[in-house]
Parts: structure tokens; C-alpha cells; sequence
């Protein structure tokens, strides 16, 4: 094009007995800066890298890049004689006077939960199932940052990116030394993890098999959704439907996800965010028992089924059958059939009290559980929504005779509508009559249908129903709870993996945010049940904000003969630390200090 373009580099002049030499110290790219400016440059990267002040101000823009390529200078130079000084200098002691006013700190950066990470992602051998895929070398390696960046600093791919760069030293433990991993290949990475998501699931469920001797007796299914941010035309999975947190505001996806007793994930599937609960547990047993039998061991004993009431259709509970699997679920239609037999107590705990009465009929069993404190939670709950839903009418009834209030026939019945979507669990219970005159709501009146149905229904009262006639009722309570396992596996992939909100545009790059956050997941069960069998039981949260203290930093001091001392080391690990550390078996000084002398 006749144009030309300019890249410089950062040299070093030096003598050797041979005559001058020159080092390539860094590459700058292109400068937007004149001759004076790049000399200014040069001179302030080595008054920073020595440690000396500067007599006159450089510009802004000179000083900041000046800062930009100096800290990139030391990681340079405190890597650049690791292999080769550091068992010496370890086992002799090295003695040097510094000017205590010339000690500088930089380069801090986080090691604890990286150590936790790389140790779990080992243990379960995901580069060499990756490998085994077909997966090159930087590939697994993105793929590695990527994922220890979804369980450490749940986010976006940008979020990752930065954290990767800016606060983790990940790039130290990898081996990497200071490479650059851009924000594309991420992108990329996350793409090609999820078109191999079937087979990666089947692996990690192998070796999290051969690794805690999971047993598969159960199999616990829910479905959640997450909500998006931003515009979503492209997408056929983003769907409005009823958001399980309130935002009906935003469109949703929905995710399957089974696990073992253990919490263990088995298989996950994503939905469209307005499928109905009930059409996805055929497609999910299929990956269970159809496809190459990765995730079941069947044996004498037939898996148990666990779901909650909004998926236990007869259809479904006759198709888990057919499988030749059981079932426990939740039966609310039963509940009004409580029988008059005294219940007994089946459980006793602290404040905690439940209650049971088993009924069997043919091949199944209903437990009938009454609980004091969920009693006592749901009466509060039918209260305060009783008091919410019945004040919006009654404010909506004052508006008919006001001044500016909605007096059209249509209009009212939308915002009934409108007011009984948002107190959806309390509006069934109501009748509401609107007296229309020439067009226009005159009056509002509501009446509760059935009141012992609307007690009964906030009564603390539930009914369990199984094909499992061994079990006692003790027994049948203990599993149907086990269900919470999967909602705290939710609670902890939106909380402690943020896998939500979501702010990708394409089902390719929503499938791959969810399938990435799902095997960051993996890798903190692996975590969080070998820490429980050392008597371990902190949450993840807990564990990652004390483990971020554990830390990398260089140290730079000017010593006697005006020379530039620089160490790179790790903290001393703290008790915390050790306790984490000794429990998973992970040496705590897994770098060793780097020194060097300019």
C-alpha cells in the first residue's frame, strides 16, 4: 500500500569481551510517540526498573506507558534465571546490604485458590480427557484457564480474561511465564468444550466414579432457569416463562441437571426457558439408560428417581416404570386426603418435628408428613400474601369512583390479571366478580372458595409417593430430602459460580457459558466432598475469599553498590491456608522464590 508501519523493541547495550552486544528486552508494538517522547520512554522504564525517581515529570501518556512496560520488564527478569539459580540459592545463603527506604512491592498476585484448582482439575484428569478428544496442547491449556477461571472468579469470558491477567498467577503455576491468552480464544475454547459436551460428562462421571466409589442408587432430578441481560433476537433457547426468581422481566433459560446422592453432576440438559418441567424427564432418562450407558451402573438394585411435584405427572411416574426404575416424588393432590390415623413422629431434632402416617395401595406408598416449622413458615407465607393480593384489589376497587382512576371494563380485568400473576400461589384460592355498567367496572367483589382447601394447602402438610415398598417411613423422608442437594447445587451455581446472568447473544455461546460453569462445578464437588472427609465443611465461598490471602509478590530494594535486588516469592501460608492445604495433600510452596541482582 506504500505505507509503512513502525514496531519497536526495548534494547539493552552491554559489553562483552568479544565487543558490544545487544538484548531485546521487550517488544513495545507500534508507539504513538515522537522521537523525543520514545527516548523520554526509555529513560523512565529504567529509572523504574532501578528504583530511581524521576527530577522532571514525563507526560501522562509517557508515564503511563512507562508503567505498563516496566511491570511487564520485572516479570521478565525475576523468570528469566528460575531454573537455573533457584535449588543454589535455596540451600546457600546470600547476604546483601539495601537501603530499607528502597523496598518496593508489585506483581501481587493470587495463588491459594489456584493451587485448590489445579489439584481438583488433575485429580479428575480433565487435560487428559481432553487430550484424548483431540484437543491440542493450547487448547487444553485455554481450556484450563477458562475453567479454574469459572470456579475462581465466576464471570463473564472478559471477566476471566482480566482476572487471568491482572490477578491471578495461574500463569506462573501453568508454566506459561507472562503469556498472553486473548479474550477470542476463550470464546473459541468455550465453543469447542460444549460440541464435545456428551463425551466430556461421560468421563469426568467415570474417573469422579473410580475416585469417592460414588454410588448411583438414586438419582435426584430438578430443572432451574436463569435469566439474561441485553438483546437476545439471535436466540431460539431464550424464552419468556416463569422465572423461579422473580424476573419475568427478563428471558430465561432453562437447565436440567441430575445428580447422585453424593451431589455429584451425572448428565445436564438445557431447555428453552418456557418448557414445561414435565416434557423433559423422557429426554433425560435417555441420557441416563439410552445413549452408551455412561452414566448408570444397573445392578440388582433399580435406581431410585427423586423429583419434585411440578415433573411427577402419571405420565412420567408410569415412564420412569417403564424403564424398569423407581420413583419418590411429591403428590399435592393428595394431601387433602390426609386419613384420621394418628401421625407418627419420624424425625425429632432441635426445634424440627415430623410427623407421618403411611398408607399403602397396590404397588405404591404415600407417606402423609405434616411439619411443624414448615407449618409455621407456609402460614406465614399464606398471610402475607393473602394481605398483599387482597390490599391491590381493595386499591384497585377505590380507583373506580377517584378522579383519573381505571374505570373501563377491559382495563380492570387486565390489571386483576396482572395482580393475580404476581400472587399466583394465593390468586386459585379466590373468586373475583367484576359488576360492569355501559362499558365501565362499577365494583370489585372477591370471596375465598374453599377455605379448609386454602388452610390445608398452607398447612405444612405434604404427601410422599413411592414405588419403593421397602423402605420405612424414616428412610422415605431421609431420601425425598436429599432433593435439597440439587437445589443447593443451583443455589451454588448462581451464587458461588454467578452462572447467572447471562449476557451472550447465541445459543452456541449460552450453551458453552453453562457447560464451562457445569464443569467448573465438577471440579468444586471434587473439592468440597474430599474436604468434608477431612472434616472440612466450609462453603466454597468461604474457602475461595480466605484462600485469596495466599499470595504471589516481587520485591524489589536497591542495595549498597546502587544495584536493583529483585525476589519473587510466595507469603508465608497462614493457618487457613494449612489446614486446606494438608487436607488436600497440596505442598504449599508449590513455586519456590526467584532472586535476581541488576
Amino acid at each position: 500500500t506504500g505505507k509503512s508501519y513502525f514496531y519497536y523493541q526495548l534494547i539493552e547495550a552491554y559489553r562483552t569481551p568479544r565487543g558490544p552486544r545487544q538484548k531485546i528486552l521487550l517488544n513495545l508494538g507500534k508507539l504513538d510517540l515522537d522521537e523525543r517522547e520514545r527516548k523520554c520512554l526509555a529513560d523512565r522504564i529504567e529509572q523504574l526498573i532501578s528504583g530511581q525517581r524521576s527530577l522532571i515529570d514525563p507526560p501522562e501518556k509517557v508515564e503511563k506507558l512507562a508503567r505498563k512496560f516496566a511491570s511487564k520488564l520485572r516479570k521478565e527478569i525475576v523468570q528469566e534465571k528460575e531454573n537455573e539459580t533457584c535449588e543454589k540459592e535455596k540451600k546457600e545463603p546470600h547476604w546483601e546490604t539495601v537501603d530499607i527506604n528502597s523496598v518496593e512491592t508489585s506483581e501481587v498476585r493470587t495463588i491459594g485458590g489456584e493451587l485448590i484448582g489445579l489439584w481438583a482439575y488433575d485429580k479428575l484428569g480433565l487435560s487428559d480427557i481432553l487430550s484424548e478428544l483431540g484437543f491440542s496442547k493450547e487448547e487444553i491449556l485455554r481450556a484450563k484457564v477458562l475453567i479454574l477461571g469459572k470456579l475462581l472468579n465466576p464471570g463473564s469470558e472478559l471477566d476471566i480474561h482480566n482476572w487471568f491477567h491482572r490477578i491471578s498467577a495461574l500463569d506462573e503455576l501453568m508454566g506459561l511465564k507472562g503469556r498472553k491468552i486473548s479474550l477470542s480464544s476463550l470464546y473459541r475454547i468455550s465453543d469447542k468444550l460444549e460440541s464435545h459436551k456428551e463425551k466430556i460428562e461421560q468421563a469426568l462421571v467415570e474417573r469422579a466414579r473410580k475416585l469417592f466409589g460414588l454410588g448411583e442408587k438414586l438419582i435426584l432430578y430438578d430443572l432451574t432457569n436463569m435469566y439474561f441481560e441485553g438483546s437476545l433476537r439471535e436466540s431460539d433457547l431464550a424464552k419468556r416463562g416463569r422465572s423461579k426468581e422473580k424476573r419475568h422481566d427478563r428471558p430465561l433459560v432453562t437447565l436440567a441437571l441430575v445428580l447422585d446422592e453424593d451431589g455429584f453432576p451425572k448428565t445436564s440438559r438445557i431447555f428453552p426457558g418456557n418448557v414445561g418441567e414435565p416434557s423433559t424427564l423422557s429426554k433425560i432418562l435417555d441420557d441416563l439408560l439410552l445413549n452408551p450407558p455412561r452414566q448408570l451402573k444397573l445392578g440388582e438394585q433399580m435406581p431410585t428417581v427423586v423429583i419434585d411435584a411440578g415433573i411427577a405427572t402419571e405420565e412420567n411416574l408410569n415412564l420412569i416404570k417403564s424403564k424398569r426404575l423407581n420413583y419418590i416424588c411429591v403428590d399435592r393432590r393428595r394431601v387433602k386426603d390426609l386419613t384420621e390415623e394418628e401421625p407418627q413422629v419420624i424425625y425429632e431434632k432441635d426445634d424440627t418435628v415430623i410427623k407421618a402416617v403411611r398408607v399403602e395401595e397396590s404397588d405404591e406408598v404415600f407417606l402423609y408428613c405434616v411439619s411443624d416449622g414448615r407449618a409455621r413458615k407456609e402460614g406465614s407465607i399464606k398471610e402475607k400474601f393473602q394481605s398483599r393480593f387482597e390490599e391491590e384489589l381493595s386499591r384497585l376497587r377505590a380507583s373506580l369512583g377517584k378522579k383519573g382512576g381505571i374505570k373501563k371494563y377491559e382495563k380492570v380485568i387486565e390489571r386483576i390479571g396482572r395482580i393475580k400473576e404476581r400472587y399466583s400461589r394465593i390468586a386459585h384460592f379466590y373468586d373475583i366478580t367484576v359488576k360492569e355498567k355501559d362499558g365501565e367496572a362499577v365494583e370489585i367483589y372477591w370471596k375465598i372458595k374453599d377455605s379448609k382447601k386454602l388452610e390445608t394447602n398452607f398447612s405444612g402438610a405434604y404427601c410422599l409417593r413411592t414405588s419403593r415398598k421397602d423402605l420405612s417411613e424414616k428412610e422415605l423422608w431421609s431420601i425425598y430430602n436429599m432433593l435439597s442437594a440439587v437445589e443447593g447445587s443451583f443455589r451454588s451455581l448462581k451464587s458461588e459460580l454467578t452462572i447467572r446472568p447471562i449476557y451472550h447473544r447465541i445459543d452456541k455461546r449460552i450453551r458453552g457459558h453453562v457447560f464451562t460453569t457445569l464443569l467448573a462445578y465438577h471440579l468444586l464437588c471434587v473439592i468440597q466432598k474430599s474436604l468434608h472427609n477431612q472434616g472440612i465443611c466450609h462453603s466454597w465461598e468461604t474457602v475461595r475469599k480466605f484462600m485469596r490471602s495466599h499470595v504471589r509478590v516481587t520485591t524489589t530494594m536497591t542495595s549498597r553498590d546502587n544495584k536493583t535486588i529483585y525476589v519473587r516469592a510466595s507469603s508465608q501460608p497462614e493457618e487457613f491456608h494449612l489446614e486446606v492445604y494438608n487436607a488436600l495433600k497440596i505442598p504449599p510452596k508449590s513455586l519456590q522464590p526467584i532472586k535476581r541482582i541488576r
